[in-house]
């Protein structure tokens, strides 16, 4: 049997997060299977491409062919696409577009007055009412899981009431259930929680009191980690973060030798996402706590330690470059001991390799400061001479570079130099490599308009090109993005590619790069593909999406009544979580019958608490953003990324 927060049931939700995907078999657009074959049972090798049928891969394949390989593009973009996205703040801004009432005209032509999220009173007096109830007396883990991440994203506010919720099911015997509790108290982020969470990361006696067992599991110890990362992100208390970063680095210090690698990989993770005051410290005797340069130094050390294993040492440079890029001391001295580790003569394993080329593409900047043209010809090398994966991410990293002006000359030198080399690498590369220079590119244009520049009109011409000319749906769904993420005047072909496509991944794509890129035409046609979709879960989610990013609130109306005909599970788990992410207080009555309908099957009834907690959560991005954005998908304990069992932190919906 596989254990996971919901098993097959968190299988699917994966691919409903814009941000997350599995590794291991190809997932959709957003990264997970299309539908779990039950809501308990095993999800299995992958359900296919939205609108597949069963069986692994997508329904029409191709030589980029995304399963079972962690080095195609749908991985990297399916876990970093929600800083791109932005889904929440185009609903709540709404007519982003257009300010014409037109832009609210729903199907039937009347104009939409949509109420927005649910008043605090409604989910103060009926929501948490309802979701508690069904936490104490419900015994599915399927509910229980859902019902407590949902609880913890509504959270703040609701004090005690919530917090008490979430710690009695810290000793359930089902390690599903007591294992999402420990997450879900860092999920809600409350300071007062801050100590119960280290009691079980450290496994105290207190901690063993709390799970009732005479150890904390490894795996609860994980999720408390990582959930203490999370009260230590959002904490506006200078000392609860110093707290945090504490307890995090002494456990790491404890378990980094360890032949489990969940607990520290987990503390150096959360680390990373705890930054302190940017206080540089002469003294090397310096507490870590001291300041944020105590943090990379306590990592440093851990990365230049052989003892230290391989898997926990790749995952110090990320956090390294979290917490240095925004510092120019601290930024200059990473990238100058960073460098070196993609030479010749470093010694670094593959993994540790892959990392530094993220954590390049973090810190590095456009300008002629040596140490940042060090970095982007390290990179440039490694997109030939790397392994397959740290070339591609090396696409990545190197436009991510180039787009930064830094604080010297040398941009426009070093932009105009980076275009042509990634639209060079568009026309020669192979049929694998050309969707990750084309996804390069629109990452580069998007951070060249976001700082006030123009996107160049050959970059738009040579993905138009590509599009036309591709020899399969996932090179499509590449130029798709790549097109949506620059922007412009790209509505023509994106709208040609989505009325004219037959397959349901190159739609999904098209109806989601619509969004991204603001086109308003885009609307008309991705209503009617919603009303056309109910019986494709995974393109009737992404055009969901597609629309919510463009600020129409009408498709609520529109899944709402497709929820309430909906049959199966597949139907309804799609129907539910596209409502989660754009729905609004509309959609909260049907939710609450579905969630309560005893007649309905487990998994249907999760899906509907797990769309109340997306409506009603406080963040503007998903809760493990902070931790799936450029993390180490393809070296993963279990407890972060599992793509067999779906039961990691990044797999949690």
């Amino acid at each position: 049997m596989i254990q996971t927060c919901g098993s097959a049931l968190l299988a699917f939700l994966f691919v409903c997060a814009p941000a997350w995907a599995h590794g291991g078999t190809y997932r959709g657009p957003s990264g997970s299977p299309t539908v779990p074959a039950s809501p308990s049972g095993p999800s299995g090798p992958g359900t296919g491409a939205p609108g597949a049928g069963t069986g692994p891969g997508p329904s029409t394949g191709g030589a980029a062919d995304a399963a079972g390989d962690l080095t195609a593009w749908q991985q990297w973009w399916a876990l970093n696409r929600d800083e791109y996205l932005e889904l929440k703040r185009a609903l709540a801004e709404g007519d982003l577009v257009s300010r014409s009432d037109s832009f609210f005209l729903g199907p039937d032509g009347v104009v939409s007055t949509s109420p927005g999220p649910p008043a605090a009173d409604v989910v103060r007096m009926r929501i948490v009412p309802t979701l508690i109830d069904l936490l104490a007396k419900e015994k599915s883990p399927d509910i229980a899981t859902a019902a407590l991440l949902a609880l913890a994203k509504i959270g703040e506010g609701e004090g005690t009431l919530v917090s008490s919720a979430l710690r009695s099911k810290l000793s359930s015997s089902n390690q599903e259930i007591a294992e999402t509790a420990a997450l879900a108290l860092g999920v809600m982020s409350a300071n007062s929680d801050a100590s119960l969470l280290v009691e079980l990361l450290h496994d105290s006696v207190a901690g063993r009191k709390l799970v009732a067992r005479e150890e904390v599991p490894v795996r609860t110890r994980a999720f408390a980690a990582y959930a203490l990362g999370l009260i230590g992100h959002d904490s506006k208390n200078a000392d609860v973060r110093r707290f945090c970063v504490h307890h995090l680095a002494l456990a790491l210090d404890a378990e980094a030798q360890a032949p489990a690698r969940d607990v520290p990989v987990a503390c150096a993770m959360a680390l990373g996402i705890v930054p302190l005051d940017p206080i540089l410290v002469a003294d090397s005797d310096a507490p870590t706590t001291a300041s944020r340069a105590g943090q990379v130094a306590h990592l440093a050390k851990h990365l230049s330690d052989s003892k230290t294993s391989e898997m926990v040492r790749a995952y110090a440079p990320v956090s390294m470059a979290r917490l240095a890029a925004r510092e120019p001391a601290l930024r200059a001295q990473a990238l100058a001991g960073f460098v070196p580790e993609l030479g010749p003569s470093s010694g670094a394993g593959s993994p540790l390799r892959q990392s530094v080329v993220n954590a390049l593409g973090l810190l590095a900047d456009a300008d002629e400061d040596a140490v940042d043209v060090a970095a982007r010809a390290a990179l440039k090398k490694t997109t030939v001479e790397g392994d397959r994966l740290a070339r591609r991410l090396a696409l990545i990293a190197l436009a991510r570079a180039a787009a930064r002006p830094g604080e010297h000359a040398g941009f426009d030198k070093t932009l105009d130099e980076t275009r042509a080399f990634l639209l060079g690498e568009l026309a020669r590369g192979t049929t694998p490599e050309r969707p990750w220079a084309a996804l390069a590119l629109g990452i580069l244009e998007r951070g060249v308009v976001a700082r006030g520049g123009i996107a160049s009109p050959a970059v738009k011409a040579a993905l138009t090109s590509a599009l036309q000319e591709h020899s399969s749906p996932v090179e499509a769904g590449a130029y798709a993005t790549a097109l949506g993420l620059m922007g412009g005047d790209v509505g023509p072909v994106l709208l040609g590619l989505l009325e004219d496509a037959r397959d349901d991944q190159v739609r999904s794509y098209a109806a989601v790069a619509l969004g991204i890129a603001r086109v308003r035409a885009g609307i008309e046609p991705l209503r009617k593909l919603v009303r056309t979709a109910r019986y494709r879960p995974g393109l009737l989610r992404e055009a969901s999406i597609g629309l919510g990013l463009l600020g129409d609130k009408t498709v609520s109306l529109e899944l709402i009544e497709l929820l309430k005909d909906a049959q199966g599970l597949s139907a309804q788990g799609s129907i539910a979580t596209a409502l989660g992410y754009v729905g609004d207080a509309r959609a909260v009555d049907p939710l609450l019958a579905v969630a309560l309908d005893t007649l309905r099957t487990n998994g249907s009834r999760a899906f509907a608490v797990v769309a109340l907690g997306l409506i009603c959560d406080r963040r503007p991005l998903p809760w493990n953003t902070v931790y799936a954005a450029d993390a180490n998908y393809w070296i993963p304990p279990t407890t972060l990324f599992d793509p067999v069992a779906s039961a990691g932190v990044l797999d949690i919906l």
